[in-house]
């Protein structure tokens, strides 16, 4: 069994690639050509499990902030704050009150940084919100190659 099969976690990219590849393989035996008004809520009906499965399979759940998590993002918003901060002292010399000013606003850019990683790794509200736009992201791709194939079918029976 392949990986893909087994339920792994999925790429974006190899996501939208199975289901595209299932909605052009059912548009090739879709019978009901002659009604376009339906294609849409057959395509919905029959697609939108499939869709939510692999939206589940690549989007992150919310999860605990862990050592390695605080780690890396310390270090990381650390060194974009302090980044902005040497920049911005080297590009414009900077007297020494506003290097005060400039520190505390690099600073600032650290700790919001650092509460969005947070946030974003332990929100279940966010994680919710990322699986539903993935689910839609993928119905909607799928659906428009899906829509093309029975279009430039329907064309060619006509």
């Amino acid at each position: 069994m392949s990986k893909q099969a087994e339920g792994s976690v999925l790429k974006d990219g190899e996501a939208m690639d199975l289901l595209t590849d299932r909605a052009e393989r059912w548009a090739e035996k879709y019978k009901n050509l002659s009604d376009p008004e339906r294609w849409r809520s057959d395509y919905d009906e029959h697609f939108a499990a499939p869709a939510l499965q692999l939206a589940k399979r690549c989007t992150l759940e919310s999860r605990p902030f862990g050592a390695k998590d605080w780690i890396l993002a310390l270090v990381l918003w650390f060194l974009i704050g302090g980044t902005v901060f040497l920049a911005s002292n080297f590009l414009m010399q900077l007297e020494p009150t506003w290097q005060i000013v400039f520190a505390v606003f690099a600073l600032l850019v650290a700790i919001v940084g650092i509460v969005q990683s947070y946030l974003e790794t332990t929100s279940e509200k966010r994680a919710a919100k990322r699986l539903s736009g993935k689910h839609e992201w993928l119905l909607n791709v799928s659906r428009k190659a899906a829509l093309a194939k029975l279009s430039s079918r329907s064309g060619a029976a006509a």
